[in-house]
């Protein structure tokens, strides 16, 4: 668990309440956007699962 102040832990619990999520539902839903971010990163640098080799030539012909 990581320490946090009794201020911040109050906004959260209230931004929540206002989306009518638990606050696990929240760091889950964070946590799943984090990893999609890192594969996504991997996939489109150069040479990754998604990089097109025809867009890194065109316009140097």
């Amino acid at each position: 668990m990581i320490p946090v102040s009794d201020e911040k832990r109050l906004r959260l619990t209230y931004v929540c309440n206002k989306l009518g999520i638990t606050i696990e539902h929240f760091f889950d839903t964070a946590l799943r956007e984090g990893e999609m971010e890192i594969l996504s990163n991997e996939a489109l640098r150069p040479g990754g699962a998604f990089w097109n080799e025809d867009d890194q030539t065109k316009g140097t012909e």
